[in-house]
């Protein structure tokens, strides 16, 4: 018995499977506390055996070194690897796919080997965030001359982005916005808050923030706590209401609406109506934050000039050159489709009517999801608005 267990590669495989996740988790105490958390992880790692070692880099690429964070996900991380190495190890054994491919020679054995490699590093470049940029062009007169500059964080779901979140304080500092909207799903109803609480409280310090709740928020049911403590890091809470502000001498209308869940159709689209008509009059850009994206044709019927949400994970998997993903999660609310597939809008700028943009953001989630993104970069949204030229 002893015997067959040491010889046989696949114990060897379930051995260092193990190792890697009690290392994993003496290292990350929290995370072995929470079954919600340890699932994910598992499952994750079942599948790296699969699709490769990407599927478990995140702990690498919470931070760029010499981060702290980074060198703490480095050290998480190592394990894995080790394991995705004994992983190659028993392929190459005599009944191994190695030995099965070699039937149709050593091009074929070449092939697949340089696929998976590309492959797992493809994984790794696109678990890496990214800042993406849209240039949009308002009514002359809505913004100021010079330009206004609008950040948009969405789907953050408390993720880990290094040492007090550095990776992505420091890109919103490096764009200098002069405000930042945070369109839901900042927290999350499994991973603890302090990863979202830091984000917050930095920004808030520097920055005009604006907040509307998602669905994970509301899952929590502890939503009135989290925007209890979102208001005292500073960020103004939208939940149906409206807040007018000046920024570079200009008006602007900042409107926002909490998420559906939990609420009657009829009791969200009343919120709806209720702050499109409050600057139904306005000569002011008109900007909502609502988190479901895939609700456009709500918000078309009204004269809002931009609408931000996310909510869609880009489609969790990407489709490459298209823009397109494969799936995105469960909606629930008013003329919805439940995990709809291939969204046509989840990530982008989007036309929705005669002077209606939507932009929607792909969305900051990583360790907080079941399945890995992949040829989905975790993204922060820069928006900067220019008058439109007259007779344009």
């Amino acid at each position: 018995m002893k015997a067959s267990i040491r010889n046989s590669r696949l114990a060897v495989v379930g051995l260092g499977y193990l190792v890697s996740l009690a290392a994993a988790f003496a290292l990350v105490p929290p995370a072995a506390a929470q079954y919600d958390i340890v699932a994910p992880l598992m499952s994750a790692a079942s599948l790296m055996l699969l699709f490769g070692p990407y599927l478990l880099v995140v702990g690498c690429t919470t931070g760029f070194l010499p981060a702290p964070g980074a060198l703490c996900g480095l050290a998480v991380i190592i394990p894995f690897y080790v394991l995705h190495v004994v992983f190659l190890w028993v392929i190459s054994g005599r009944t191994s796919l190695w030995r099965r491919l070699g039937r149709f020679g050593e091009r074929a054995r070449r092939v697949v080997v340089v696929a998976l490699a590309l492959l797992s590093a493809a994984g790794v470049w696109y678990e890496l965030p990214c800042v993406t940029q849209y240039d949009l062009e308002v009514a002359e007169g809505k913004v100021p001359s010079e330009g206004l500059r609008l950040a948009v964080i969405s789907d953050l779901h408390s993720c880990d982005y290094g040492y007090r979140q550095h990776t992505l304080v420091d890109a919103v500092l490096g764009a200098s916005p002069d405000a930042v909207l945070l369109v839901g799903d900042i927290a999350d109803d499994r991973l603890p808050d302090g990863n979202a609480h830091i984000v917050i409280g930095r920004l808030a310090r520097r920055f005009t923030c604006f907040y509307v709740a998602g669905n994970h928020e509301y899952w929590s049911e502890r939503v009135d706590e989290i925007k209890a403590w979102i208001r005292d890091c500073g960020a103004t809470v939208l939940e149906g209401g409206v807040r007018t502000i000046e920024i570079k001498g200009t008006a602007i209308d900042f409107c926002g609406i909490d998420d559906p869940t939990y609420m009657a159709d009829e009791d969200w689209l009343g919120q709806l109506a209720a702050v499109a008509a409050e600057t139904a009059n306005s000569p002011r850009l008109k900007i909502l934050l609502s988190h479901r994206a895939e609700y456009a044709d709500e918000y078309v019927k009204y004269d809002f000039d931009l609408v931000f949400s996310g909510h869609l994970h880009g489609g969790q998997w990407g489709i490459p050159l298209t823009g397109l993903g494969v799936c995105g999660p469960s909606s629930g609310g008013p003329s919805s489709a439940d995990r709809p597939l291939f969204p046509k809008r989840a990530g982008g700028a989007y036309a929705i009517g005669t002077n209606t943009t939507l932009v929607v953001s792909r969305g900051l989630a990583r360790e907080s999801t079941p399945l890995p993104r992949f040829f989905n970069h975790p993204e922060l949204v820069v928006v900067d608005l220019k008058p439109r030229a007259i007779g344009q």
